[in-house]
């Protein structure tokens, strides 16, 4: 990679799962970085870590609510001394598994804070701060669920499909001031959270260490990465009409729901 991702890189939902695996991937290529998530306990955990296996690498931890409206604010606050290269906005994975009708509208909006709202606040600021220097790179962590809806998960399908469209389009106005922008999608992959969530996965699920290394590596190859063990299925499944679509997602969110839940 060039010069365009450092000196510093700021990890939003960095502290475990594929925003450790970014950290240490980026810390491995040189860079300094800040970790941002809502858990100070793991934030520290993963900084220690970071600071035995690359002692010549600096390392902050920012524990913030990205769901919260004053995130942003907050984030620029704290890094106004630093030269950030790049961002990775990593949050949004999806926990939850119910009908729309059924999740509190206080939660739902939650969602679309974390991953919408904070997300475009800090793709705007910090490429506001990178288009005069000329570099810079941001990745925006998408999902193949971002090319279908999947009812259980409506909120989570729809804000990743925002993620692709608009990384599709800020790829292009970004171009001309040589900041990259690329929103990798990756399919199941092996993070605490997914496990806490539903249990042991059937199949083989990704290792974040690749998923982090293979974005990093696709940086100037944007808009889009799909991740190659998904990259049949999302073709399939957009080469359907809507309704089969819409249908067959549904019955594959249940599924895995379902068959992925460790037994009580």
């Amino acid at each position: 990679m060039s010069d365009a991702i450092g000196p510093w890189a700021v990890i939003a939902g960095g502290s475990e799962g594929i925003g450790a695996a970014f950290a240490d991937e980026l810390a491995a290529r040189g860079l300094n970085l800040v970790l941002i998530a809502r858990n100070p306990d793991k934030l520290d955990e993963l900084k220690t870590e970071l600071a035995q296996k690359f002692p010549t690498v600096s390392v902050r931890t920012l524990a913030v609510d990205l769901s919260s409206s004053d995130a942003v604010d907050i984030i620029a606050r704290n890094t106004t001394d630093i030269e950030v290269g790049t961002l990775v906005y990593n949050v949004g994975s999806e926990s939850v598994f119910d009908d729309f009708l059924d999740q509190s509208l206080d939660h739902l909006n939650g969602r679309l804070l974390r991953n919408v709202t904070v997300k475009v606040g800090l793709v705007h600021h910090f490429a506001s701060l990178m288009r005069p220097r000329k570099k810079g790179s941001i990745i925006l962590m998408g999902s193949q669920s971002g090319y279908y809806g999947a009812a259980g998960f409506a909120i989570y399908c729809a804000t990743k499909a925002f993620s692709r469209y608009l990384s599709e389009a800020l790829w292009y106005e970004f171009k001309q001031d040589n900041i990259n922008l690329l929103c990798p999608a990756a399919g199941p992959t092996d993070t605490p959270t997914m496990r806490r969530a539903y249990g042991e996965f059937r199949g083989t699920p990704a290792d974040p260490a690749w998923i982090a290394r293979m974005s990093l590596d696709h940086i100037d190859k944007g808009p889009i990465w799909v991740a190659d063990d998904i990259a049949e299925r999302v073709a399939v499944m957009n080469a359907l009409p809507p309704r089969e679509r819409a249908e067959r997602a549904a019955e594959s969110a249940a599924a895995f729901a379902k068959r992925s839940k460790a037994p009580a």
